[in-house]
């Protein structure tokens, strides 16, 4: 077979006969096939098969280059946003490069020969689909990146991604109107009409021909079991009998944190239908990849772009480059109804935004939505789709969830996801026994099982488990590239609270010195790590922060005078780590008491001192315990009173910021917590009050310690009050 993906010859593109179409249109769909099958193995925890898969179709002649580098830099992304390892970045970095360079040169050849692999758009539409993934997924990796340097320079790629999706949009747009004109006036033509294939009686139409076959094509048995094979592929990934899905798991628990069916009372297991009523079980495989890619490559980019800090928010929206979150989540949500890997990532994203461990929609700000009117909208259809059910997507999201952990029975990331889901419900105590239910070291995937360790430390540190949660991250240190100088502090951090609480008789133990003697070694040698793992030449974000921790407790240990470093430390760290994963929204009342206790009963030399910077920490932390408590005023009053003079002021009505070096997370945070404060004190009539604070906090600094992470979260907020207001 001729090579009509090849890449490398100079020469004229030859005119292709119509049989040459045919067979390019059938290779190419098949090709797709197999690439999404070879994504969805690793989203089965077998990513070795996925990757054979794709060994296995660049080793065939005229294969497709360009999908097969995009599936490869998908599985790299997956592999690297899981684990967050600098090499695993870098590597997925480079995959991705080379899918937009191949997508761009496929899309200009197809364009040349005239290849139409659809009926609905014109030639190599579907190769402008796979440049935007591969641009937007590699400018995703930077922005996790958390370095504003990295993300300034993913601004350039997210632009690219955004103007091919236009282009895009206007294609599908037109082409819709298109068919809804023959449609109403009944005419058509032979050059449009699609072949449809049939074999043994029955019809299918997997693979699009946008013409139709000549007789001898149709009597063609090579050409018509190619495309029965590839109708074969399709209808066996839609059921997931591909990666070995039994027909059993049709059967579906429908609540989370039952560990599995087969320890279900019969009358708990539900009759739940796998496969969405929106999937069309007959489109092309093509057609399914452009309509799966665009929701989900747009819904993404417009998302991200709305949690932009508003300096390069602003300087985007001058060039006509600007997101929606609301019509952003919707788009997304309808990716999710795809069984294809963009359904699945759409998912992933989804369950990171909404019950991730950052949670960019805090729990505390639960204004509700403003009902707006969305009958022009082309997804009116979509009536769960509303304004109040994207910012609260409950049962919805958790369907899904659900469905996937069905759908992908071998992967303990969907199990993973589960638990995250109950840790933002604040069962806790569930989330790690699910976390439990499973044997860790049988799970394939690296980065998943760093991550259920990771998470499970986590979540144990919320329920003050803390030698099983030191247990956990030091573990990981043989298992995970990520920062080892952040698993160390934090596992000092645990044994440190540890010591703490037997030094306050909170508990018995016969560690209490070996708890002292391991807080001491990881806390101060931790430093001694940074710079071994990194992206992009770069500490991470949070390396930066633990070195400027360590540098204190040291500073401060000297300047006291006092011998044992411990005493240099004054608020416990591990309840920072906490705020940092959301600890405070999902611990129950009786570890946010406490919490509240080892806050402020707790004394050392440190503490007694009253350093001013680590007074506001503890201040800061306390005032979020009193509100997760019920004693909104009280903490109120704090923040009012100890911790914001400290750094902000209004003075004839002007704003005046005192620019802080310690701890510069902190501030923002505090100003941003202020809003909540305002929120849960004076409800929707206070909501032009916690805006102002809102801004105060987006405008205390352009850069800063975690920047990235706590300006998103800022910035969520504020588009959430602007809904409502």
């Amino acid at each position: 077979m001729f090579k009509v993906f090849g890449f490398g010859a100079k020469e004229e593109i030859p005119e292709l006969s119509q049989g040459e179409k045919t067979k390019a249109i059938l290779k190419q769909a098949h090709d797709f096939e197999q690439a999404l099958r070879a994504m969805d193995y690793v989203l089965d925890d077998n990513a070795d098969e996925g990757l054979a898969l794709l060994d296995e179709s660049d080793a065939k002649e005229a294969s497709d280059q360009t999908i097969n580098a995009l599936a490869r830099g998908v599985i790299e992304f997956l592999e690297a946003t899981l684990g967050f390892e600098a090499e695993e970045m870098k590597k997925a970095s480079a995959t991705l490069a080379k899918a937009e360079a191949l997508s761009l040169k496929s899309r200009e050849r197809a364009q040349k020969i005239g290849l139409k692999s659809s009926s609905l758009y014109p030639p190599g539409t579907v190769y402008a689909v796979t440049y935007t993934e591969s641009c937007l997924l590699h400018a995703l990796l930077m922005i996790f990146s958390e370095s504003m340097m990295e993300a300034a320079k993913a601004i350039l790629k997210l632009r690219k991604s955004y103007y091919m999706l236009q282009e895009i949009l206007e294609t599908i747009k037109a082409a819709n109107k298109a068919k809804k004109l023959k449609i109403t006036s009944g005419s058509e033509d032979k050059e449009s009409t699609p072949a449809t294939f049939i074999t043994g009686g029955d019809a299918f139409n997997s693979v699009d021909i946008p013409y139709e076959l000549t007789p001898e094509e149709q009597k063609d048995k090579d050409l018509l079991q190619f495309a029965e094979q590839i109708h074969s592929m399709r209808t066996e990934r839609l059921s997931g009998a591909h990666i070995g899905n039994s027909p059993a798991i049709n059967r579906l628990r429908g609540e989370l944190g039952l560990q599995a069916m087969e320890d279900l009372p019969e009358e708990e297991i539900t009759d739940h239908k796998v496969l969405s009523d929106d999937i069309d079980l007959s489109q092309a495989t093509i057609d399914e990849f452009v309509h799966s890619g665009v929701n989900l490559c747009f819904g993404i980019l417009q998302v991200v772009i709305s949690l932009l800090p508003p300096a390069i928010g602003a300087v985007l929206s001058v060039v006509g480059f600007r997101g929606s979150r609301e019509e952003g989540l919707r788009l997304v949500w309808k990716a999710t109804k795809q069984r294809n890997v963009h359904g699945c990532i759409g998912l992933l994203a989804l369950m990171f935004y909404y019950d991730g461990p950052f949670q960019f929609t805090d729990d505390d700000f639960d204004i509700p939505a403003a009902v707006k009117d969305s009958s022009n909208s082309e997804d009116s259809e979509d009536e769960e789709m509303d304004g109040p059910t994207l910012l609260h997507p409950g049962k919805i999201l958790e369907d899904a969830l659900l469905q996937s952990r069905a759908l992908f029975p071998n992967s303990a990331l969907w199990l993973l996801n589960e638990a995250r889901m109950l840790s933002g419900k604040g069962r806790l105590e569930e989330a790690v026994a699910l976390m439990d239910s499973i044997d860790v070291s049988k799970i394939r995937m690296r980065q998943v099982k760093s991550l259920m360790i990771f998470d499970r430390a986590i979540t144990l540190i919320h329920l003050h488990q803390y030698d099983r949660a030191a247990e956990d991250i030091l573990s990981l240190l043989d298992i995970s590239d990520w920062s080892h100088a952040f698993y160390t502090y934090f596992a000092g951090c645990c044994y440190l609270e540890n010591w703490r609480m037997c030094e306050m008789g909170l508990m018995k133990s016969d560690k209490k010195d070996e708890y002292q003697k391991k807080a001491e070694e990881l806390i101060f040698t931790s430093v001694n790590l940074l710079g071994k793992k990194t992206f992009k030449s770069k500490n991470l974000p949070l390396d930066r922060f633990i070195l400027r921790k360590v540098e204190q407790f040291k500073a401060k240990k000297e300047e006291l005078g006092v011998e044992n470093p411990l005493d240099g430390i004054a608020t416990s760290p591990v309840h920072e780590i906490a705020y940092f994963y959301n600890g405070y929204n999902r611990m129950s009342e009786e570890h946010l008491e406490l919490t509240k206790k080892m806050l402020t009963e707790y004394r050392n030399p440190a503490i007694e001192a009253l350093d001013s910077d680590q007074e506001l920490i503890k201040d800061l932390l306390v005032s979020l315990t009193l509100r997760r408590l019920g004693h909104i005023q009280e903490g109120c009053d704090i923040l009012d009173e100890k911790v914001l003079p400290k750094f902000f002021s209004i003075q004839n009505g002007k704003v005046k910021y005192i620019k802080k070096t310690e701890d510069p997370w902190a501030y923002p945070t505090a100003l941003y917590e202020r809003a909540l404060f305002t929120w849960k004190l004076e409800g929707m009539d206070g909501l032009p009050e916690s805006k102002e604070w809102l801004l105060r906090a987006q405008g205390y600094a352009d850069d800063y310690e975690l920047s990235t992470r706590v300006g998103m979260k800022i910035k969520a907020a504020i588009d959430r009050v602007d809904h409502s207001l």
